[in-house]
């Protein structure tokens, strides 16, 4: 590390190796192209449920001993590296000084840099590392309190405290920007989710043989976000011409819930989580690529991943109408009632094979420009102009 040069501490939500990457394995692999990163992986902002313990239990263990993933590990980038903070995986005023004092202690190399210290956190939770941090950025990617679990007071208190110490807010909506700006975070950025535009534009390239007949969902399957009994009816209405199919990690307590049976039930296909390059293959081989999100104040802040992906990869999008989901003619559609929705989708199945070629084109192009490198370039000239402020 050269003298001077500064550290940038990632303060996490998610594990490294989390099924889906999101804004926050991305901003580690942008940081590390220019300057050292510590990722912290998260221990959550909800109340620890019974499902956690497996994962807490996980930290507790060293690495040796530490169960190995189904899959291969998210590959860290150079000049970076992962933390697994052992903490009180709760968030109230009991542990509120014993975390401190954990996370204090396990943070001590960019605590005692001798350079400019950066701390870039997904959590409102930081335990008092503002105040050793020279710059300190909160890039809000959803709209946490809403989320189910969370303790909502205590979430939009340390919001709040948040923001008399943060230089910088980055959201990924309009509606979390006004949320923020609520919250007392003075003129947040708006940055939308992008994709890796050129993984699933290379998949559909490469792709030789005709698309199949399938309307994909990607991304993490969480009965409180997909509206299940939509995709039901989309399958049975599809069923003996065309496929649902899922792909991505089920989230706890979906498979418990009457339409998960139904939706099965009805054919529809779960395949996941997979892979970056297994993802785009399967992206490239579909026709429709599906938002099917409920609409309830969590969503209403959403700003979905699989938008630009989809587009990528040539598929016309059909969503609920999200806030954060613009149409586009000809290659995004947002659908208000399950009537419309499935129409949509069947339509764009049925479509002629010379409007499906042609749609292919011009959705790949509305995915141009719309790409993570892009996105790292921003980022990065974030965090410059806040270290130089």
């Amino acid at each position: 590390m050269r003298a001077g040069e500064p550290l940038v501490l990632v303060l996490g939500t998610a594990d490294w190796d989390a099924a889906v990457a999101t804004n926050q394995h991305r901003a580690v692999a942008a940081f590390a192209r220019r300057w050292p990163v510590v990722f912290a992986e998260g221990t959550g902002t909800r109340r620890l449920r019974p499902g956690d313990a497996r994962r807490v239990l996980r930290r507790l263990l060293p690495a040796a001993l530490r169960e190995t993933p189904s899959r291969a590990p998210r590959p860290v980038p150079a000049g970076a590296g992962v933390l697994s903070p052992r903490l009180v995986p709760h968030h109230g005023p009991g542990t509120r000084a014993l975390n401190a004092r954990l996370l204090h202690a396990q943070v001590r190399r960019w605590a005692e840099h001798p350079g400019p210290r950066v701390l870039w956190t997904y959590t409102p939770f930081t335990y008092g590392l503002p105040a050793l941090a020279d710059a300190t950025a909160y890039h809000l990617v959803d709209l946490l309190h809403e989320n189910p679990g969370v303790h909502r007071g205590r979430l939009l208190s340390a919001e709040r405290r948040l923001a008399a110490s943060a230089g910088l807010a980055v959201a990924t909506s309009d509606a979390v920007a006004g949320h923020l700006r609520r919250q007392g975070f003075a003129r947040p950025v708006l940055l939308p989710n992008v994709a890796d535009v050129d993984l699933f534009a290379g998949a559909a390239a490469r792709r030789t043989a005709p698309r199949e007949p399938v309307a994909v969902f990607a991304g993490t399957l969480a009965a409180h976000k997909v509206d299940l009994e939509l995709l039901t009816g989309l399958a049975r209405r599809l069923r003996g011409t065309a496929r649902v199919r899922l792909l991505g990690p089920v989230a706890p307590g979906t498979t418990g819930h009457p339409a998960w049976r139904e939706l099965l039930a009805e054919g529809a296909q779960v395949a996941g989580p997979l892979g970056p390059q297994d993802l785009a293959r399967e992206l490239a081989a579909a026709t429709v690529g599906l938002v099917p999100y409920r609409l309830t104040p969590l969503t209403e802040g959403i700003s979905p991943l699989k938008t630009y992906e989809y587009l990528a990869a040539g598929l016309p999008v059909v969503s609920t109408p999200l806030p954060a989901v613009r149409a586009l003619p000809g290659a995004v559609w947002t659908e208000r009632g399950a009537e419309p929705f499935t129409g949509r989708v069947l339509d764009l199945l049925a479509a002629p094979a010379a409007e499906r070629a042609e749609r292919v084109l011009r959705c790949g192009r509305a995915a141009a420009g719309h790409d993570w490198a892009s996105r790292g370039e921003q980022l990065r000239g974030l965090l410059d102009g806040l270290l130089t402020r």
